[in-house]
């Protein structure tokens, strides 16, 4: 499954701690005021130890990114973030965050965009709105904070995207977001359609003062917005028709992401797994139990992560799953494609 002649595409949650409560993510309680669900988060991060043992020069040499993401957690709630990312750039590796922006001071960024900008690394800021929408589903953050990180994160000409999720409440305010993002001198503007939704297109949650909300499915997708000579626009009907999804296909084998992309997937407990869905789907842990494989011997903190990598079921047990399409997770998410579709625009 991961190739250790072709470059490595590291995706790694580095906590899962975080300061927002966003109702769709796994760790929020959604209709009790969006609190933490402390059934399935224990405040657990790696730190820099951890990758000054894993990420050395041999292995950062044959590393072509590391993107800093997950399930549960925030990166910028890590408590050595900064000291990781100087590392990794030290070695030459290209390093992807994936952040709600709201932590941290404006001096912190300015000092990780000069780490960032010596690897050409970027940054992706999910703001789902302006000043009065953001917060309605990235709870307990603040747009006017966002926008000061990302402006001195900014100046030191690191990279970064503006990625942002479409609801109705905020789909009215994509052409202006669009604009602001190029004034502040955002390289990158990505649309998102969730796939979170029922099939009914609502999601009831609780914010954090007791209000009851619901969250709606927009009226407009990814797929009907175009660039036109710098600016962004509703594409024609048949402009957008040929850009969206493709539909759903009969199953024909699992075309593995994680398995193209040769990007192993480790969580904040350090645990190496095949991607951070079969991680955290609970199907993982019966797949290996059935095969008589401990968690243990898949952590980093008790073996080489490179010997994790080769080590079954990596080395052939997936590839014989996929073939009997023995894995709903897989063949949920890389046989039928459910996954959120993106415009980069």
């Amino acid at each position: 499954m991961f190739d250790p002649a072709r470059p490595y595409s590291f995706h790694i949650e580095l906590t899962d701690k975080c300061n927002a409560g966003c109702p769709m993510c796994p760790r929020t309680l959604h209709l009790d005021r969006c609190r933490t669900d402390r059934s399935v988060v224990s405040n657990v991060e790696l730190g820099l130890a951890d990758f000054q043992r894993h990420f050395t020069p041999d292995l950062s040499a044959r590393t072509a990114e590391v993107i800093f993401g997950g399930a549960y957690g925030d990166p910028l709630a890590a408590t050595e973030l900064l000291e990781v990312v100087e590392h990794l750039t030290d070695h030459g590796v290209r390093v992807a965050i994936a952040t709600n922006g709201s932590l941290r001071k404006p001096d912190w960024w300015a000092r990780m965009g000069r780490a960032m900008a010596r690897t050409g690394s970027r940054l992706e800021l999910h703001i789902d709105g302006l000043e009065d929408t953001n917060g309605l589903y990235r709870v307990g953050t603040f747009y006017d904070k966002i926008v000061e990180n990302a402006a001195a994160y900014i100046e030191t000409g690191a990279r970064a995207e503006w990625h942002f999720i479409i609801f109705r409440h905020n789909e009215h305010q994509i052409e202006e977001a669009f604009r602001r993002s190029r004034a502040l001198g955002f390289e990158g503007f990505t649309l998102i359609d969730t796939v979170r939704f029922g099939p009914e297109g609502r999601f009831p949650y609780q914010m954090p003062d007791g209000k009851m909300r619901e969250l709606e499915a927009p009226t407009r997708k990814s797929a009907d917005f175009r660039l036109d000579g710098g600016e962004i626009r509703l594409a024609s009907r048949e402009d957008a028709a040929e850009a969206a999804a493709p539909p759903v296909r009969p199953i024909e084998g699992i075309d593995c992401k994680s398995a193209a992309r040769n990007s192993p997937y480790i969580s904040a407990h350090g645990q190496v797994s095949a991607c951070c869905w079969v991680a955290g789907s609970g199907e993982e842990s019966s797949f290996f139990a059935g095969h008589r494989l401990g968690p243990e011997r898949y952590n980093l903190r008790s073996r080489p992560l490179e010997e994790i990598m080769l080590d079954e079921p990596f080395a052939s047990l997936y590839a014989a799953a996929w073939k009997a399409d023995s894995l709903a997770t897989c063949r949920h998410k890389c046989g039928r494609m459910r996954r959120n579709r993106r415009n980069a625009l």
